[in-house]
């Protein structure tokens, strides 16, 4: 195995063409140069399942205002599970096309909506070429990893399932909790004793490669001062031996590890490290809290040690939302 940097003048990006021999890349525009180690990124959450509607179209807007060096994703940017490639590829081009527009460096993560059977798989690689690389950001390492490694094929009956409960959220959205529920009842009816015991469990799979891979390049950059990891699905909430020995490689290095798949913001400190769970970025809320609210995180990186604003999108109007009010003199006449 070799590991190659994608683009010397773009920064530092490796990823193990071994494996994928490809000139497509999961990331938009170029990593720019940071030198002092001082720079700030945003990272949004959930796009799907079940989106709302200009959510994410609405975050993409505030954040290319902000204008953060770059962006990343925990994943299940489009609703997927596809059984027809075409059908994959339409979703992903509108999209692709909203981030594009954007202007900023854009770094995918896989999502289980993304990449959920083989026929999503193929797509993505024909797109975005490979599912798991590692960049430099200044003194801070990034390692970008596919919790879906390989995928998990679902029953067409599920399919079904979940094609249905899409579209009648998207279409009957003031609904969409009620829809929600019976999707979620449909699926417990139809379970055995044995499976419920499973209900709500986080499963993972990383390839060997891929553990592979990512071993090489934290031994290689044990000069970071920082390490981000990407993930969609929270390892820390899974019994996955391989994340454990993930962990093991992380002892002692200061690190923060961002994931999705929830829809709930959640932070907590474990070790040397920090967990990050986002809150959803369009997604389907998972729950009634604040920390079920549609979010981004903001990201400042000083003198190599990150900090974080949690920037929620219901809190943030259009300048045309105030309307002049009539003074109280005036209203009295």
């Amino acid at each position: 195995m070799t590991i190659v940097q994608a683009s010397r003048s773009a920064g530092e990006i490796w990823y193990d063409d071994a494996r994928f021999l490809t000139d497509k890349r999961p990331w938009f525009g170029q990593l720019p140069e940071l030198a002092t180690g001082d720079f700030s990124f945003a990272v949004l959450g959930d796009r799907c399942g079940m989106a709302t509607a200009g959510v994410f179209e609405k975050a993409l807007e505030v954040v290319k205002d902000l204008k953060p060096d770059f962006v990343v994703s925990v994943g299940d940017l489009i609703e997927g599970y596809w059984r027809d490639a075409n059908d994959a590829i339409a979703e992903w081009e509108d999209i692709d096309a909203k981030i594009g527009a954007t202007g900023l460096p854009f770094f995918h993560v896989v999502g289980n909506h993304d990449y959920g059977n083989n026929v999503m798989l193929n797509v993505w690689r024909e797109r975005k070429g490979f599912e798991y690389y590692a960049f430099r950001a200044g003194d801070a390492l990034f390692l970008v990893l596919n919790t879906e490694d390989p995928p998990s094929e679902l029953s067409d009956e599920f399919i079904d399932m979940i094609k249905k409960a899409t579209y009648n959220v998207q279409n009957d959205p003031e609904n969409s909790d009620a829809h929600m529920q019976a999707f979620y009842d449909d699926i417990v009816s139809r379970m055995s004793p044995e499976q419920l015991k499973e209900l709500g469990r986080i499963d993972l799979a990383f390839g060997d490669e891929q553990m592979a891979f990512a071993e090489r390049v934290l031994e290689e950059n044990r000069d970071a001062k920082w390490t981000f990891i990407s993930m969609h699905k929270p390892g820390w909430k899974s019994e996955d031996k391989r994340y454990a020995k993930l962990i093991e490689l992380l002892d002692g290095r200061p690190h923060t590890i961002f994931a999705g798949h929830l829809h709930a913001m959640e932070y907590s400190v474990s070790g040397s490290g920090e967990r990050i769970q986002l809150g959803r970025t369009g997604g389907h809320a998972h729950g009634n809290g604040p920390e079920s609210d549609n979010l981004f995180l903001w990201v400042n990186v000083r003198n190599g040690k990150p900090s974080y604003r949690v920037i929620h999108l219901n809190g943030i109007q259009e300048i045309g939302s105030y309307e002049p009010k009539a003074h109280a003199e005036e209203a009295k006449s």
